[in-house]
């Protein structure tokens, strides 16, 4: 095949077809308006005089975007004149007119690919009136050995961009008002699948007359439908019987010409495009996107709002094993086996149900900068240019801001400064309203048991609802079900590193020291703040051997109205002492509430509280495998064996001289706890990383299968010295924004 000639590859609906020929090894050029030169493969010249434009070479095909707006319908019919001139001294073979479904007339029922257009261009206004005087003068100029295909997509849309509500939707004083009714069609295209389709037909032998690109749905592809999803708002509708009438009316009487009235037709269109032809001849699905998205806790949760907001003209459909009632492992029926160490991160850690075990736990907003690693790898650099390209889109998503910097105290350790995320903010689900979302489709009681897949493309999933063994197929796919399920999912499936193998690790942690001098510890006030609901949280972050640890105070621990209370719920322990003691503390929480909700600052009992030290595991020190005894499911359990190396307590012994060395430093009274090396001490923390993470770079995880992202804490190389929940967010940002189609 020869050269392909793009003409106004500039305009929005071009912006991206370049990247697919060079995708499918279609070698182009791109000419526009402008002097006569050319840089690189763009040529630039008089769009008037094209067959003098000695730059350009010869073209099998010619793809013609160019419309001079803003200009009249015999300017454009010059420019086609030019067009066709060169096409004839090139003997280009085939051209292929971005045309318009505009074109049609605004009265007909259905229109196909062989429906005949409007025959004047009068009873159109503006773009429309243009496109169809273009196309009938290109069927009328036939160049002979060249054939013409009309291209007519439907509304042209795309991920992160302002749409003009021009022809649409007319806001005003705080009112919708929609240029239609709720019949009123719109059908609609998706850029990219459009640029899809002309490769298609690019490359294609035979090439048809006219291709419909757009979506036939009949139900979706209206006006008030595109209006609800792009901007969230439900407009009021255009009476159609009344405007109508009056129409109709004026036209007998004639004041309106026939072109006046059609155009008030064109309002309320009702006409049905059926692109069932096109589809067929180019073998693809002109249709809505279909994503799903496997697992409803923290990660889904956020990733189905994000799609919501980026694809809101998509299917987004949201899967999860549970519904709105949250179960731990055992009431959902999953099975788990701990062989090593106490790691408890399965058994207790784990919620099913809407919003996962973002309902129990509260998190902490924090992410990676240059500070977190003295050597970190590829990927691990590009995670962090990541983070701090998303940090600030990521709270903003929460309502909230962190622009405190983070403080260098010596060559060994600084200060991280995060939120806390409050008791209303914590369950994602219910946080960013998925249950409401109209856009987002939830599938529930359905556990995914296994991904089919050719090479790195996902094909489909089997799943099991309701006791019923099912299969799906999308054209995107985002795991979100957990570090561990996930891992599950992946090594049933065969798509892990090693098979019936995943690789692991965790923080560990110790209490290190009991501070006795007050929570300003040196210059440093460690002292949580509260803003809003939330806390403001500050520890230090460290790095020993090329493990990160970290240490933040663990306050009112010894609360006696606190503890007494919890054993009071929780221990069922009515004796009269304890609840004298509850009684005989009020005051003391009375000082507790006052320091929260008046001074903004969490109160600290007895100006006292611990030190706790967090470590990186060595990688080495976990694996998942699968177990042969089934679950509920009848699918295998997990066996979960994290050892407690040598190499760990060493880490521990270093990091404690870290921190010890600078509370000597600044005088802090502390009293130093018992150190052992025994698991016993060990506290697993729950946010496992190291699972599926053996990447080069940023790149290439994300394309690791070409339209799946999978999505845990598992995919970090490192958890750093943060609760890493947070630090995968902003790659899901990057994936969706930048990455995916």
């Amino acid at each position: 095949m020869k050269k392909i000639l793009i003409c106004g590859h500039r305009s929005f609906v071009a912006t991206g077809l370049i990247k697919e020929l060079e995708n499918n090894g279609i070698s182009y050029d791109c000419f526009s308006r402008g002097k006569v030169i050319r840089d690189g493969n763009v040529v630039t010249g008089d769009v008037l005089n094209m067959a003098d434009n000695d730059l350009l070479d010869e073209y099998d095909t010619v793809v013609n975007y160019i419309i001079l707006k803003e200009q009249s319908v015999e300017d454009n019919i010059a420019y086609i004149q030019s067009l066709l001139d060169f096409c004839k001294k090139k003997k280009v073979k085939h051209l292929l007119q971005i045309s318009s479904i505009s074109v049609y007339q605004n009265e007909a029922d259905v229109v196909t690919e062989t429906t005949s257009i409007e025959k004047d261009y009068h009873n159109k206004g503006g773009y429309a009136s243009i496109k169809v005087a273009v196309d009938h003068y290109l069927m009328e100029h036939p160049v002979e050995g060249m054939s013409v295909s009309f291209i007519r997509p439907g509304y042209i849309y795309t991920k992160n961009r302002e749409i003009s509500k021009a022809g649409i939707l007319v806001s005003k004083l705080g009112m919708n008002v929609l240029l239609g009714d709720k019949k009123t069609t719109l059908p609609l295209i998706c850029r990219e699948t459009l640029h899809k389709a002309i490769i298609k037909i690019i490359v294609a032998e035979k090439k048809e007359p006219v291709y419909l690109l757009l979506n036939k749905d009949k139900t979706t592809g209206t006006k008030y439908n595109f209006v609800c999803q792009q901007w969230n708002i439900k407009p009021v509708c255009l009476p159609y019987t009344p405007i109508m009438a009056c129409a109709k009316l004026l036209k007998d009487i004639g004041i309106f010409k026939q072109h006046h009235y059609l155009k008030v037709v064109g309002l309320f269109k009702r006409t049905w495009f059926n692109s069932e032809h096109t589809e067929k001849v180019l073998g693809i699905n002109l249709g809505k996107k279909r994503i799903v998205v496997i697992g409803a806790g923290t990660y889904g949760s956020y990733v189905s709002n994000l799609l919501s907001l980026v694809y809101p003209h998509e299917q987004i459909d949201l899967y999860d094993v549970g519904n709105e009632h949250l179960k731990d492992e055992n009431e959902i029926g999953y099975l788990s086996h701990i062989t090593n160490a106490p790691y408890e991160g399965l058994q207790k850690a784990r919620f099913f149900g809407y919003g996962g075990a973002s309902v129990k736990w509260g998190g902490q907003l924090l992410t990676f900068t240059e500070n977190d690693f003295a050597n970190p790898d590829k990927f691990l650099r590009d995670i962090v240019e990541i983070d701090k390209k998303y940090k600030n889109a990521v709270l903003k998503r929460f309502d909230l801001e962190n622009n405190i910097p983070e403080q260098r105290i010596n060559d060994k350790i600084f200060t991280k400064t995060g939120v806390w995320l409050s008791y209303f903010h914590r369950n994602l689900f219910k946080h960013f309203g998925i249950i409401k979302n109209p856009k987002v489709h939830i599938v529930s009681n359905s556990r995914v048991t296994k991904f089919l897949s050719s090479g790195n493309h996902i094909t489909g999933f089997e799943y099991i609802n309701n006791g019923q063994k099912k299969t799906a197929e999308y054209d995107q796919y985002f795991l979100t079900s957990g570090a561990f399920e996930s891992s599950r999912i992946l090594v049933n499936s065969e798509l892990s590193a090693e098979k019936n193998m995943m690789p692991f690790s965790d923080h560990l942690s110790q209490r290190a020291f009991k501070v006795k001098s007050g929570i300003k510890m040196g210059d440093i006030d460690f002292r949580f703040h509260v803003k809003g609901a939330s806390l403001i949280t500050k520890r230090f972050v460290g790095e020993v051997d090329g493990y990160s640890f970290y240490s933040q105070p663990i306050c009112n621990e010894d609360f006696p109205f606190f503890r007494d209370l919890k054993k009071l719920l929780f221990g069922h322990k009515f004796r009269a002492g304890l609840i004298m003691n509850i009684i005989k503390n009020i005051p003391q929480c009375i000082a507790f509430a006052w320091y929260m909700i008046v001074l903004k600052k969490m109160y600290v009992y007895n100006n006292e509280f611990y030190l706790q030290i967090d470590i990186e595991a060595p990688r080495e020190s976990g694996k998942m495998t699968l177990n042969k005894e089934r679950d509920k499911y009848r699918e295998k359990s997990v066996d979960v064996d994290l050892s407690i190396l040598p190499k760990t307590g060493e880490l521990f012994t270093k990091a404690r001289a870290i921190i010890k060395d600078y509370l000597d430093k600044n005088g802090v009274v502390y009293e130093e706890l018992p150190f052992s090396t025994s698991a016993e001490k060990y506290e697993d923390v729950y946010h496992p990383f190291g699972m599926f993470c053996d990447f080069k770079n940023a790149d290439d995880y994300f394309s690791h299968f070409d339209n799946m992202l999978v999505v845990n804490t598992g995919v970090l190389p490192r958890a750093g010295g943060i609760n890493s929940t947070c630090a995968v967010l902003p790659l899901v940002e990057e994936y969706i924004n930048n990455k995916m189609d």
